[in-house]
């Protein structure tokens, strides 16, 4: 299913620029720009700026013309055209727009002709047995992706300002216990979550075949790129262009140059080809019960009910705690030690599993080895210290002996001799 593409070349002007303006984040900007352009465009408004004009001279008439289309699109919602959320998210849009240009309405009236939207979505958990023919169907690229979504529950906005340095491994006494991901890193909203042994694996075979075919990794290369042609030949010139920064800066403009990062937009169509592929997904309809989302559902239900403590689940996938933000302050270390908890249960393949069961094994047997050979070494030590008192303690008493047999014979004076050995 092709993307439909927007001509944003429409929102230009003041009012455009005032509106972005008031967007942070990118990810978010994107949906809010397409909402607001199908608004103005429903408004039949010439120009953001003509429409903010008018609406600054007649706020009744603009109220009315609003009011007009919400109840239209409330009856599609009402034959299930559309969601109810949908159109909330105009109103969103609209709203937004207009404040940040000085325009007082009644949005309380406005607000009153929205239908009820649920505040949760019709979407499900993948089974395992699915994401078993997910991994199998999906190339490196699309491992990695399916294990870190499942693992982590991160959002899939977040994976084109994932670069390589927010990646590493965290080890403890030679056991790998699990990848840790720096999510928006360099951003107010930062924070730090965790991926299964079984997820660094895919990673890291991806980064391998990465570097295989020509491209030279670096701390500020995107963990995850636009896909690539392996055998056209065009690494040559992979490094011309490829700017990279010694800042903190996160913008995906940074990758101007011949390696891209993956978009959201990438991950939601990569999935949508592989579902239908594998059969997951058989009609072609605006919401799927299955989405990219549900990964994030899938590793949210796991981590619960597998013990992982329920605040302790929403720190690792970015979400607020409310008030207790201010007062819940676990060390990284201690919410690893609840992560570690159900990495079990995160791992998708019993082979995987198993696979670690062996690592881990080993890695104990190892450190049993060394151990033991440290305790032979100590009792050889002991061994030949008792020898060496043992020939000590013999030579003082032979020196007590002939001390003794001089001091009989009269050889010698007795001047308070005293035994070695008492």
């Amino acid at each position: 299913m092709a993307a439909k593409t927007v001509d944003r070349t429409f929102l230009q002007g003041q009012s455009a620029e005032l509106f972005r303006a008031a967007i942070k984040s990118q990810a978010t900007r994107d949906p809010y720009e397409r909402r607001l352009i199908g608004f103005l465009k429903r408004m039949d408004a010439k120009s953001p700026d003509a429409f903010v004009e008018f609406a600054k001279s007649n706020p009744t008439l603009t109220e009315n013309k609003i009011i007009a289309f919400l109840s239209s699109e409330r009856a599609r919602a009402d034959r299930g055209e559309i969601s109810a959320g949908t159109i909330n998210n105009w109103v969103k849009a609209a709203r937004l727009f207009l404040e940040m240009s000085d325009v007082q309405l009644n949005w309380k009236k406005i607000r009153r002709v929205l239908p009820r939207a649920r505040r949760y979505a019709l979407d499900r958990v993948p089974t395992v047995d699915e994401l078993r023919d997910i991994l199998d169907a999906a190339d490196l690229r699309g491992k990695a992706l399916t294990l870190i979504f499942t693992s982590s529950g991160i959002r899939e906005g977040a994976i084109p300002y994932l670069q390589v340095s927010d990646y590493s491994l965290v080890r403890k006494e030679g056991h790998l216990l699990a990848g840790r991901l720096q999510v928006y890193s360099g951003d107010p909203g930062s924070y730090v979550t965790f991926i299964t042994p079984e997820a660094c694996i895919a990673i890291d075979k991806y980064l391998d075949f990465r570097r295989q075919h020509g491209e030279e990794i670096s701390p500020f290369s995107p963990l995850f790129r636009e896909k690539f042609d392996p055998v056209a030949g065009l690494y040559e010139q992979l490094n011309d262009g490829y700017k990279t920064s010694n800042s903190n800066h996160r913008d995906v403009a940074f990758n101007d140059g011949k390696i891209k990062a993956m978009a959201g937009h990438s991950v939601r169509m990569y999935y949508n080809r592989l579902l239908y592929s594998i059969g997951i997904r058989k009609d072609k309809k605006r919401r799927h019960e299955f989405s990219v989302h549900s990964f994030r559902k899938y590793f949210k239900t796991k981590a619960e009910i597998a013990g992982m403590k329920p605040a302790a689940v929403e720190m690792l996938m970015g979400h607020s705690l409310g008030i207790s933000d201010s007062y819940f302050k676990p060390t990284e270390e201690e919410i690893l030690a609840e992560y570690a908890k159900v990495v079990d249960a995160l791992s998708i393949n019993d082979t995987q599993k198993l696979k670690f069961e062996v690592e881990n094994l080993k890695a104990g047997i190892s450190e049993l080895e060394h151990k033991n050979r440290r305790i032979e070494e100590l009792e050889k030590q002991q061994r030949e210290n008792t020898l060496m008192l043992q020939r000590v303690m013999s030579v003082m008493v032979e020196a007590d002996d002939l001390t003794k047999r001089k001091l009989a014979l009269g050889l010698v004076q007795n001047t308070g001799y005293k035994p070695l050995l008492q």
